[in-house]
């Protein structure tokens, strides 16, 4: 019985795995399970070992392999992996995951071949929210969870990482509960105000960027932000160009970011590359020396003017 657990959500592919663990120790010898995090760290002789051997007094075993895209940085160890996939006894069970393996890869197109494949997929941010729901019963208001999913980018793992220990404590958890207790993080946070730009929140825009640069350091932020920025800006152009939604997150290598594509936002296509290309001039102005300042304050000036 050979599995690949995959696609783009990481929390439920480890919730998937911790049930067969689970199922796998209340009726089997525990000494018959492994589970490998690092395959990194397995030679080829672990590998055959472990895949290929077969039960210690029992009718089962479970090898549960863990991150299986990082063996595609050793080219002679993934040949290897591969070539013993039709030789694993059938009283082995062997789950692998990944959560970045690419669909073009040949390590996935060789377990398509041999494994069943099991895609683990919340298609956009309003499937995030019914889970949410669903996973608390109803005992979280809608606003909480907006403003979670905002604060943790639609991060399924982080988002139940947060909730969970809020309901250690209540019964119930409300929009200033977040606010309260919920730090949201460096990437997400740029990601929360570069998404007021696109908005057009001119209300909280500049607001909110006086508090990030009073806690964040600016050349950090500034190059979050063109980080972002790009992304949207490709997108938009794919879009454009009538490319399909799957196409664009395998070719922009989105993942966990794959709810990008579905968005919609204020500012036109045409507005939106004008403000990225200003912010590359600048950019480029700035690597060659040819703008002077005298503090990070004239920075953060130079930066307003472009959003302004």
């Amino acid at each position: 019985m050979l599995y690949l657990f995959t696609w783009n959500n990481e929390y439920l592919v480890k919730e998937e795995i911790k049930k067969w663990k689970n199922h796998f120790l209340e009726k089997y010898w525990d000494f018959n399970l492994i589970h490998i995090k690092n395959i990194e760290d397995q030679d080829k002789t672990s590998l055959s070992g472990n895949l290929l051997a077969s039960s210690f007094m029992s009718e089962k075993k479970l090898v549960i392999i863990e991150n299986i895209e990082k063996l595609e940085k050793d080219e002679q160890k993934k040949e290897y992996f591969m070539s013993i996939f039709s030789k694993i006894p059938d009283d082995n069970i062997v789950l692998l995951s990944s959560n970045s393996l690419q669909e073009r890869s040949l390590l996935y197109k060789k377990c398509l071949e041999v494994w069943e494949v099991k895609r683990f997929d919340i298609k956009n941010i309003y499937e995030t929210k019914s889970f949410i729901e669903k996973k608390y019963n109803w005992n979280i208001e809608q606003k909480a969870i907006d403003k979670i999913v905002s604060y943790k980018s639609n991060n399924l793992a982080k988002i139940i990482n947060e909730l969970d220990k809020l309901f250690i404590t209540k019964k119930q958890v409300k929009e200033q509960d977040i606010i309260d207790y919920i730090i949201p993080e460096f990437e997400e946070t740029i990601f929360v105000l570069v998404d007021k730009i696109l908005n057009e929140d001119k209300k909280n825009l500049f607001k909110d960027l006086d508090i990030i640069l009073d806690n964040i350091d600016i050349y950090a932020f500034y190059n979050m932000l063109i980080w972002n920025l790009r992304n949207i800006v490709y997108i938009q152009f794919l879009k454009q160009l009538w490319n399909k939604k799957e196409s664009i997150i395998k070719d922009l290598a989105l993942w966990n970011r794959w709810f990008l594509v579905d968005k919609k936002y204020k500012l036109s296509n045409q507005n939106l590359f004008k403000l990225y290309f200003d912010f590359i001039d600048f950019d480029q102005n700035m690597k060659y020396w040819k703008l002077i300042w005298s503090s990070k304050e004239d920075l953060k000036y130079e930066l307003q003017k472009i959003l302004i």
